[in-house]
C-alpha cells in the first residue's frame, strides 16, 4: 500500500474509533452507530497486523501517532477521543494481533465508563484484565524525542516529494492538485508547534543537486515559523506555508540552463527570471486547493519593502499583508547556502547582513522576528565552548536563548569526536571535571565543515 492511501486508512480507522466512542454516550451499545465503526476498524487493523504482531497508538506532545504515523487534521471524534485516553492517562494503546472484536468493543465501553483520570499506565492494564480485554494493553511513553526526530523527518522528506511532483508535473504541461501542498504545509506547521527543534534543525539540509525543492521546503519551514511567532491564524499560516513552499513554482517555465546558470546573468536573462513570480501567480490560480492569497503573496515574493523589486507594480499598490514574510525566509536559506557562486554564510553572518536589508529590500519587523525566533544561536551555529570544544548549535535550550542545545563534535585537543555528545547548555550539569559548559564564541564552520556534516547527518538520523 502506497503512503498517502495508508496515512489515509490510518486517519479513517481512529475517526472511526473516535464515531463509536462518542456515539457511545448517544446510543446503545448495540446501535449500528456504536458498532459498525468498530466493526470496521477491527477490519481496517488486519491490513496492518499482515507483517506485525503488535500496533501501537501513542499520545504525544498532544499529537496521535499511529504506528509512527502523526495525525495532526483531528475532527471532533478524534478529538474526543484524544481527550478520553488523556484523561484517563492512556500516553500507548497497543493492539495484539491476536486482537478480537470483542477486544474492542469492550476498550471503547471502557473508555466511556471509566471515570477515574490521570491514572498510571499499571492502574489503566489491572483495570483493562479486569473488564475481559486479553489483546490491548498500555506502556509509558519513553521521554526521548527519537519520534519527533523520526516524524519531522518523514515530514521533510514527504514535503521535498511534494513539491518535486508539483514541479515536474508542470514541465510535463500538467496542472497538479493543490491539495498535497496544503497536507504538507499542515503538517510542518504542527510538528513546529509540537517540536520546533526537530522541524528547524533539517532546514540545514542543504542538498546542491536538488537545491529548487530542499530551498522550497527549508523556505516554509522558515516562513511558518515566523509567522506562528507573529500569531497568524491557522488559516494564514497556511496560506503563509503554501506560498513558501511553492513559491518558485514559475522558475518551471522557464529553461533549466538559465536557471542553473552558475555564472552572472545577461541583461536579457535576467529579465526572463524576473517572470517567474507572474508565472507561478498564473499556475497556482490553476491549481485546485490553492488560496487566492497564498497566489498572491507568490506574485509578491521579489517586490521588495520598499515597493521596488519585481514584477513593476502601479504607484499605490497595495501588496498582500503577508507578503513581505517569504522574502525574508528565502533571503536567510539563499544566505545559508553554498552555491556554485557564492559560499555560504553561517546564521549569525546571514542575520547581520538581513539587518541591513531591513527597510530597503526587506521588512524590518519580519527580519526583527526571525531574528527572535532563530535565537541568538540559531540552530547550524558553530561555536566554541568555554571547555574548548567544538559544537554545532541543533535546537533552542530553556528560557535562557544564550544557552542552546549542541552537539559536541570536536574535543578541547582539536579531534573529531567518533561520536557527537549531545549537550543542553541550559541543564546545569557540566563536564566530568566539573566545569558547566558555556559558549565562548562563533567559530567559522568552514574550518570544520566535514565533521559537522557527519555530525548533522548523525543527529538528524539521516545517515
Amino acid at each position: 500500500m502506497e503512503r498517502r492511501a495508508q496515512e489515509l486508512l490510518i486517519t479513517e480507522m481512529i475517526r472511526s474509533l473516535g464515531a463509536s466512542l462518542k456515539n457511545r454516550g448517544l446510543y446503545p451499545p448495540s446501535h449500528p452507530q456504536v458498532k459498525s465503526p468498530v466493526e470496521k476498524v477491527f477490519k481496517d487493523l488486519r491490513v496492518f497486523f499482515a507483517d506485525r504482531d503488535e500496533l501501537a497508538l501513542a499520545i504525544s506532545d498532544g499529537t496521535l501517532v499511529f504506528e509512527g504515523y502523526p495525525i495532526f487534521n483531528l475532527t471532533s471524534p478524534l478529538e474526543f477521543f484524544v481527550g478520553r485516553l488523556t484523561r484517563i492517562g492512556a500516553p500507548a494503546v497497543i493492539f495484539g494481533k491476536h486482537l478480537t472484536l470483542e477486544d474492542l468493543e469492550i476498550f471503547i465501553r471502557f473508555l466511556h465508563e471509566t471515570k477515574e483520570q490521570g491514572l498510571s499506565p499499571r492502574e489503566i492494564q489491572k483495570l483493562l484484565v479486569q473488564a475481559g480485554i486479553a489483546h490491548i494493553r498500555v506502556k509509558p511513553i519513553e521521554e526521548n524525542d527519537q519520534d519527533d526526530k523520526a516524524i519531522a523527518n518523514e515530514i521533510y522528506t514527504n514535503a521535498v516529494s511534494v513539491v518535486t511532483s508539483a514541479m515536474m508535473d508542470v514541465r510535463m504541461g500538467r496542472i497538479p492538485s493543490g491539495a498535497e501542498s496544503e497536507r504538507v504545509t499542515r503538517d510542518i506547521s504542527s510538528m513546529l508547534t509540537r517540536n520546533r527543534d526537530a522541524m528547524m534543525a533539517l532546514t540545514l539540509i542543504k542538498n546542491f543537486d536538488e537545491y529548487t525543492y530542499t530551498h522550497s521546503v527549508n523556505v516554509a519551514v522558515m516562513a511558518l515559523a515566523v509567522a506562528d511567532a507573529m500569531r497568524l491564524s491557522a488559516p494564514d499560516k497556511i496560506n503563509v506555508g503554501v506560498a513558501g513552499l511553492l513559491h518558485d513554482i514559475g522558475k518551471t517555465q522557464l529553461a533549466l540552463d538559465l536557471i542553473r546558470k552558475p555564472s552572472t546573468l545577461t541583461v536579457e536573462e535576467f529579465e526572463e527570471i524576473k517572470k517567474h513570480p507572474q508565472e507561478g501567480f498564473v499556475l497556482l490560480g490553476k491549481m485546485s486547493h490553492i488560496r487566492p492569497d497564498s497566489a498572491y503573496i507568490v506574485l509578491e515574493h521579489h517586490l521588495r519593502f520598499d515597493q521596488s523589486g519585481y514584477p513593476p507594480q502601479s504607484k499605490g499598490y497595495q501588496s498582500h499583508e503577508h507578503s513581505n514574510i517569504i522574502p525574508v525566509a528565502d533571503c536567510y536559506d539563499a544566505l545559508t547556502t553554498m552555491r556554485s557562486y557564492q559560499k555560504a554564510r553561517y546564521p549569525q553572518q546571514a542575520l547581520e547582513i538581513m539587518s541591513k536589508l531591513a527597510g530597503k529590500s526587506l521588512d524590518p519587523y519580519v527580519v526583527s522576528v526571525i531574528s527572535k525566533t532563530l535565537g541568538a544561536y540559531p540552530v547550524g551555529t558553530m561555536v566554541r565552548l568555554n571547555t574548548m570544544e567544538i559544537a554545532l548549535v541543533v535546537g533552542q535550550g530553556g528560557a535562557d536563548e544564550e544557552s542552546p542545545k549542541v552537539v559536541v563534535i570536536v574535543d578541547r585537543n582539536g579531534n573529531p569526536l567518533p561520536s557527537p555528545e549531545h549537550v543542553d547548555l541550559s541543564e546545569p550539569e557540566g563536564t566530568d571535571d566539573g566545569h558547566r559548559r558555556s559558549i565562548l564564541a562563533t567559530v567559522n564552520p568552514n574550518l570544520y565543515s566535514s565533521v559537522a556534516a557527519g555530525a548533522l547527518s548523525a543527529t538528524l538520523e539521516l545517515a
